[in-house]
């Protein structure tokens, strides 16, 4: 009887120590201290990452590199960024503690900056539009211009991320930006102001229509997005017009709210992580507007969470997409904290339409094609005076709605 005791205690502490040594990876990862991993089992995920060889690099440095007592923590973001760059995943990245806050603060409507969005275009950076009243507006920066230096320093080789790092910085700052525009080099000094992004803008046109901007897929987009149509949507105001132009995405959960505004069952979007596992999206059948006539507009620059809406909306037949071909980014990224407030943003699955289209790389092709003469064209709903006479994709998506 002693005997079937004392092994039954043995599995009860081997079981306990497993949990245990499971909850310490989970808590600590990799850097659990030595005596919670020797006490609990605990054992490193196998990898082929050779430490010996980073830690030689960094060894080296230090004993031999001309420029004495080099920066550890700018080495060690470095070699983290590096890493994640040699995934060759232009979405994956390693943001250092104040990338991280800023990336932040632009998804919850709110940073320092000059205004102005940016847009990869094959090997260039380039302004994608300009908000009104702002740094960056009163300067006379325009969309189009193709950014060639930040303060002195070269722009070539840059991602659109890198641009927007550079660009941005604490309010009351100052930033000089080069640009290219029509084969012009112009130079402009700009004061970095705080810089509060709405999420959603409208108007009403001819007093039937309700047009929605939807700037970014942030943290207030839902909410701002349903008080709209709450607001808006009712006597002669009978139809809607969603502008994801330009927009570069965000939330899939604030997608998610969108698409379940006009859409009353069913699939929002499926995401493919590692694996083939497959976790399907719902809308959540709470929405104001599911009988309401629509009209979407997109573009080139129109992604990831944008992507998602307008797939979604298309693949329920629930509106006519107008414009032209969407950037094409059918992927999702996490963000994972890690030590010293850095962050690791990383890519996590693919996503589908709910009848299983991938955009990836490809963009969603809209029910109407329709180009604009040029960027300038485009309707800005914040502008004075409120004038749409060149924006011909909004023209064309107004008379479809209005027959």
């Amino acid at each position: 009887m002693s005997r079937v005791r004392n092994i039954a205690i043995l599995l009860a502490v081997a079981i306990g120590a497993f949990y245990a040594g499971s909850l310490a990876e989970f808590q600590w990862g990799g850097y659990a201290p030595d005596w919670a991993k020797a006490l609990l089992f605990y054992t490193p995920p196998k990898s082929n990452v050779d430490y010996g060889a980073l830690n030689d690099v960094f060894t080296s440095i230090q004993q031999h590199y001309v420029k004495p007592n080099p920066d550890g923590t700018k080495l060690t973001q470095g070699a983290a960024s590096g890493m994640v760059g040699a995934l060759g995943d232009q979405f994956s990245r390693y943001l250092t503690p104040d990338e991280y806050r800023a990336n932040q603060s632009f998804l919850a409507g709110q940073f320092a900056g000059i205004g102005a969005s940016v847009q990869q275009k094959g090997d260039q950076v380039v302004i994608a539009g300009v908000l009104p009243n702002t740094p960056a507006e009163k300067a006379g920066i325009k969309a189009g211009d193709a950014i060639t230096a930040v303060d002195g320093q070269s722009a070539k080789g840059w991602t659109a991320d890198e641009a927007v790092n550079h660009i941005r910085g604490k309010a009351n700052t100052q930033v000089q930006l080069q640009v290219s525009r029509n084969g012009q080099t112009l130079t402009f000094n700009l004061t970095r102001a705080e810089i509060n992004v709405p999420s959603v803008s409208t108007h009403i046109f001819d007093n039937r229509v309700l047009y929605i901007r939807v700037f970014d897929f942030g943290t207030k987009t839902a909410s701002d997005f349903d008080q709209a149509l709450k607001t808006n949507l009712k006597g002669s105001v009978t139809m809607v017009l969603l502008d994801l132009r330009d927009n570069p995405g965000g939330y899939v959960d604030a997608a998610n709210s969108i698409i379940s505004e006009f859409v009353r069952s069913g699939t929002s979007t499926i995401l493919v992580r590692r694996g083939g596992q497959e976790q399907v999206e719902k809308v959540t059948g709470d929405g104001r507007a599911f009988s309401v006539p629509l009209a979407v507009l997109v573009n080139e620059n129109s992604a990831s969470a944008s992507e998602i809406t307008a797939g979604a909306l298309k693949d329920h037949s629930r509106g006519k997409l107008v414009g032209v071909k969407t950037f094409g980014k059918g992927s999702v990224q996490q963000d994972y904290p890690l030590r010293g407030d850095a962050d690791l943003h990383l890519t996590i699955a693919y996503w589908l339409t709910p009848n299983r289209h991938s955009i990836e790389k490809t963009g969603i092709t809209p029910d109407k094609t329709v180009t604009l003469a040029s960027a300038l064209d485009e309707y800005a709903v914040d502008a004075t005076p409120n004038d749409f006479a060149k924006d011909t994709q909004l023209a064309a998506a107004l008379a479809i709605l209005e027959g």
